[in-house]
């Protein structure tokens, strides 16, 4: 029965069906902890997260599942709600389980060193999204910094900046991503304004009520996220202003709540599944180099989808 629920040792195909349906018809279940005693390995993988009421942390946690549903690893996802002491319990926690790797998206960009240190010294570590610099271990993320690139190209070719000058909505430079978004944009435009806040949609409300208030009545707003576009976006429509005759909104991340925008968001679309595939595939090379394997950073480019929000020419 080990060789047919196994399916790592030779047997005939129609062997192995009859077990099978046998094994189902009784209701037999393999022995997890049992195989994993045998193995020295458990099939599965830790996801840390910052936070799971962030939509788009919760989209790439879906994406991170998927890419592993062929492989015979389960992965189970933790939240940090954003503190430092929940994520390295979340650390321990899973160091404590065995798992074969443990995939972390750091909540600060220097507050998280000991936490990386800590998984990286007993378990093979995927740092993805954002990561720690000063932390040695594999790096999964986008090109942010390209991705700013792209918006300033749509900018330049497409926007009356005497009509609609460029105004920065972003998040506070805390992780590796805010931080390489707010330089991208500083180094395309360096004498316009930034605001600066959380990774929210209310953050986004708040600084188009403040512009709104200071009776800014056009502008390109750049989202260094989707969620802070979506924010920006409400408020301005319940107050009477258009996007994009008014206001052009242009986003960042392309996955999690892009979808609830109107008009649709003009965004920097990560490539969620060629991150989430390369992950897979430093676990499987982790599973046979150990911790001590060399270490890989593997950025992928992003690309720049235009929607209404901010439409190539207006119609």
């Amino acid at each position: 029965m080990s060789r047919a629920l196994s399916g790592e040792r030779p047997m005939s195909p129609e062997l192995r069906e009859r077990v099978l349906l046998a094994a189902n018809a009784l209701g037999y279940r393999v022995n997890l902890l049992g195989r994993a005693l045998r193995r020295k390995r458990t099939s599965s993988v830790g996801l840390i997260v910052p936070d799971l009421d962030n939509p788009f942390f919760s989209s790439l946690a879906q994406h991170v599942g998927r890419s592993f549903g062929p492989s015979s690893i389960d992965v189970f996802t933790y939240s940090a709600d954003s503190d430092l002491d929940r994520e390295r319990r979340g650390v321990q926690s899973f160091i404590g389980r065995q798992v074969d790797g443990l995939v972390i998206i750091p909540s600060h960009e220097e507050g998280s060193a000991d936490n990386i240190r800590l998984a990286s010294e007993s378990v093979v570590t995927i740092q993805f999204d954002c990561r720690v610099p000063s932390m040695d271990t594999h790096f999964v993320g986008c090109d942010n910094r390209h991705g700013m690139k792209l918006v300033s190209t749509h900018i330049h070719d497409h926007v009356d900046l005497a009509r609609q000058p460029v105004i920065y909505v972003g998040a506070a430079p805390v992780s590796s991503s805010a931080h390489e978004r707010l330089d991208g944009f500083t180094k395309a435009f360096p004498h316009s304004r930034r605001m600066l806040g959380p990774f929210s949609a209310e953050w986004g409300q708040r600084a188009a009520m403040q512009l709104l208030e200071e009776e800014t009545r056009s502008a390109t707003i750049v989202a260094a996220a989707d969620v802070i576009g979506l924010g920006c976006m409400n408020a301005l429509q319940s107050r009477g202003l258009r996007v994009p005759e008014d206001f052009r909104v242009i986003g960042f991340d392309g996955v999690g709540v892009t979808f609830l925008a109107h008009p649709s968001l003009t965004t920097v679309r990560q490539p969620v599944e060629a991150m989430t595939t390369s992950i897979l595939e430093l676990i499987l090379d982790g599973l046979d180099e150990g911790v001590e394997g060399r270490r890989r950073s593997v950025r992928h480019k992003p690309e720049l989808l235009v929607n209404d929000s901010s439409p190539a020419r207006f119609v």
